[in-house]
């Protein structure tokens, strides 16, 4: 399987916002954050997502076995046929007429929450739970079913559970990405365990993150339903609109981002990154929706 390091400079930032914060415990936390921000320091940027899923654990829920280039310039090129298809894998997902209204009602339910109208726009897809397991160090692996699926504006939910052997990696998700394996333009929105919990927002243009421009939001000191632990549960909601994207915890708003570069669409995916040991991140009850 094809690996990449993770980008890196989300965690060096994170390093910087533990230490002004004073967040952890102490002289020992300190040392942590120096020594793996020396570790991280020399590794490259991230590249290129995995495209051999031959090799991804078992317990992975891996993408179609087609290229990420393939599959986004099909994408581009057809995107009438695509929106075709999204109906039809929604409407599978559900079953018959009356169980995708069923599927539907919780869905609706929960988007005025995050200030969508759930009588405008659309299901983009339900998926089906998902388990990402990653190991080695600074890897990462990706998992989503419908890579078909062009997003612009949209609200993405998933709950997360997560089981890591270090704080400093995460779960979370891929958006609007082009899909370039050689020099990819994508967003990432990352909650990650360490300092007792973060949510981060990073851009990747041509391949190189964009050290200058994470957002780090300490999910903790905002959300009181927060958890940072091992095998506790999150839900992480990003709503997208235009070049704004508003980030939810468990119902709690944690803020807004407007990124000073603009990818206007692309697909969506799954992501666990490790710093090392093995991470593996459990996506339930994950859906998007496609705004007007």
């Amino acid at each position: 399987m094809k690996r990449a390091s993770f980008p890196i400079f989300f965690l060096v930032g994170l390093a910087a916002v533990t230490l002004a914060c004073g967040v952890g415990s102490g002289g020992s936390q300190a040392a942590t954050v120096t020594a793996l921000s020396q570790s991280i320091a020399a590794t490259e940027t991230a590249r290129a997502l995995p495209t051999n899923t031959s090799e991804i654990p078992p317990t992975t829920t891996p993408t179609p076995g087609v290229a990420v280039a393939t599959v986004a310039a099909q994408a581009t090129e057809q995107s009438q046929a695509i929106e075709a298809t999204e109906v039809a894998q929604a409407t599978t997902v559900a079953g018959d007429v009356a169980a995708t209204e069923a599927a539907l009602a919780p869905i609706k339910a929960e988007l005025p929450a995050y200030g969508a109208d759930p009588n405008q726009g659309r299901l983009g897809w339900i998926h089906p739970p998902a388990t990402i397991f990653t190991e080695g160090f600074q890897q990462y692996n990706y998992a989503g079913e419908f890579l078909s699926t062009v997003a612009r504006d949209f609200v993405l939910a998933a709950d997360i559970t997560w089981n890591t052997r270090f704080g400093t990696t995460g779960c979370g998700f891929v958006i609007r990405t082009d899909g370039n394996e050689e020099a990819f333009n994508q967003y990432m929105v990352i909650a990650t365990r360490g300092a007792q919990g973060h949510v981060g927002f990073i851009i990747m243009q041509n391949g190189e993150v964009l050290d200058d421009e994470i957002t780090d939001f300490y999910a903790t000191g905002i959300d009181p339903l927060f958890e940072w632990q091992n095998d506790t549960t999150n839900r992480l909601v990003v709503v997208g609109r235009g070049n704004t994207f508003s980030i939810y915890t468990n119902g709690t708003k944690l803020g807004d981002v407007t990124p000073s570069v603009a990818f206007d669409r692309g697909f969506i995916a799954f992501v666990a990154l490790n710093e090392s040991g093995d991470t593996t991140c459990q996506y339930n009850n994950a859906w998007l929706w496609l705004l007007n």
